[in-house]
């Protein structure tokens, strides 16, 4: 069963770091089972990359793959799947080359972090030099005056453990994200592995969405349909929503760690919406050419609302959601070759740098007027220069001719090409008339067409008040 939040916040993913036997798995196994025991589940049976816990009834998932490796691995792929990241240090031997690497790498990163201290119940240890040397690498925890929490930890005690699932809490509850499990899909890969019985089995983590047995999935190019989901206290499970690690059964090969999963659908919009896929959307809004796309995200759910209520009815919304811009969000603007409208969100560097590579605009806002006034004035210059590329040919009305009791306009093509069978617009001021071309005459011959620079007479039907210094737009 999955657990879902009290609140409409996701599980954050935690994930550890730091010098080698300074603790990492020994203190995410004592997470881990002292947690089963919490719970009575009877034991876990296996390891996935991933579990998730309940601690005074909160989720936490942690990853439970610890290393430098992987961890920029995921971030080079722009899969920012840790939300935490524990720095553990530990008090028998101090700062170590590995321990200044995955500082580097929180510090890259631009995530909050906290200190574990652990081993802190052998002997002969000094913590205030630990903390020292991590002051020395720009790491000024809690005690010291900083901004770093720090717990210290004795796992084969279980002490500290409780003081820092506690302090996790805490560090959330400062920069949360929402829990979106009606948003497109969005998981990353944590794990992924060949099983001699199961086939390929990928280990994700579910960002946002809901991935569920029997959908249509994709990462890196391949899309199958999910055969089985399982947690990490191996059981099947039908689906799986924000913040929950599962492995999934189905795929033909093992992936890359930092592999995004996504189902390309968007799920039904508040305005009842029908759901389609992205592909769609986009397949239809090329072929009609009648609306300019966006992207839109914003810090909230009143914003969004706001936004999406006023936004020009002309205006496509290839997608929209809640919370930071992700890679995600950039392939989907790629693709729709759409803008990304941002309310109140900040933009991480190396979202920027991804989005600069694929051509994507990303524009952000804090003032909602201001967003729909851009819109609007967006919208009107897109559908001129939309006109613009129907135009064939222009005419400048110069004389008008009564034939027939038929006004026939005198003009010069100004631009292009104006055909017998044309249909036209007959524009002056704000007034537009729409007309047919039934003939063409240059000095008093019947011609099928005329071009740039010629001198014509042009009979249209319906028959139209024309005048002197009205404009004639073919659209073929």
């Amino acid at each position: 069963m999955n657990q879902k939040p009290d609140t409409d916040i996701r599980p954050p993913i935690v994930t550890l770091m730091g010098h080698v036997d300074h603790g990492k798995t020994t203190l995410l196994d004592t997470i881990r089972r002292t947690n089963v025991v919490a719970t009575e589940h009877g034991g876990i049976t296996q390891h996935i990359g991933a579990y998730q816990i309940i601690f005074q009834d909160k989720p936490i998932t942690f990853i439970d793959t610890p290393g430098h490796a992987a961890f920029e691995k995921m971030r080079s792929r722009g899969a920012e799947v840790a939300d935490i990241v524990i720095l553990v240090v530990a008090a028998n031997d101090g700062v170590k080359p590995q321990t200044i690497e995955a500082i580097k790498h929180i510090k890259k990163a631009d995530k909050p972090s906290i200190v574990a201290i652990t081993k802190t119940d052998l002997p002969d240890i000094n913590i205030d030099r630990i903390k020292k040397q991590l002051q020395d690498q720009n790491i000024i925890l809690e005690s010291f005056g900083g901004q770093v929490p720090e717990v210290e930890v004795a796992a084969p005690k279980n002490k500290g453990i409780t003081e820092l699932l506690e302090v996790v809490l805490l560090v959330w509850q400062l920069s949360p994200q929402p829990y979106l499990p009606e948003d497109p899909l969005e998981a990353v890969v944590v794990e992924s592995f060949l099983d001699k019985k199961r086939g390929p089995v990928v280990t994700v983590i579910v960002k946002k969405g809901t991935l569920a047995v029997g959908q249509k999935i994709t990462v890196d190019s391949e899309i199958i349909t999910v055969r089985a989901l399982i947690d990490d206290k191996d059981q099947n499970v039908d689906k799986a929503q924000p913040g929950k690690p599962v492995e999934i059964l189905g795929f033909k090969k093992i992936f890359d760690i930092g592999g995004i999963v996504s189902d390309l659908t968007l799920t039904k919009s508040k305005a009842g919406q029908p759901a389609k896929t992205i592909a769609d959307i986009i397949a239809k809004s090329e072929e009609a050419k009648e609306s300019f796309k966006v992207v839109i995200k914003a810090d909230v759910a009143g914003s969004l609302e706001a936004i999406m209520s006023n936004l020009p009815k002309n205006l496509l919304v290839v997608s929209s959601g809640l919370g930071e811009v992700k890679s995600g969000d950039i392939v989907v603007a790629k693709l729709a070759n759409a803008p990304i409208l941002a309310f109140n969100l900040k933009i991480n560097g190396q979202i920027k740098s991804q989005a600069e590579r694929e051509g994507v605009v990303i524009k952000n806002y804090n003032v909602i007027y201001e967003l729909l006034s851009d819109m609007q004035d967006v919208v009107a210059l897109y559908e001129q220069a939309k006109h613009e590329l129907k135009i064939i040919g222009r005419a400048k009305v110069v004389a008008t001719f009564d034939v027939d009791g038929k006004k026939i306009a005198g003009a010069k093509v100004t631009h292009g090409r104006l055909k017998i069978g044309d249909q036209i617009l007959l524009k002056r001021d704000n007034l537009k008339q729409e007309a047919k071309i039934v003939s063409l005459k240059r000095f008093k011959k019947d011609l099928e067409q005329v071009t740039n620079g010629q001198d014509c007479g042009i009979g249209i039907n319906p028959s139209l008040d024309v005048r002197i210094g009205d404009i004639i737009e073919s659209l073929g």
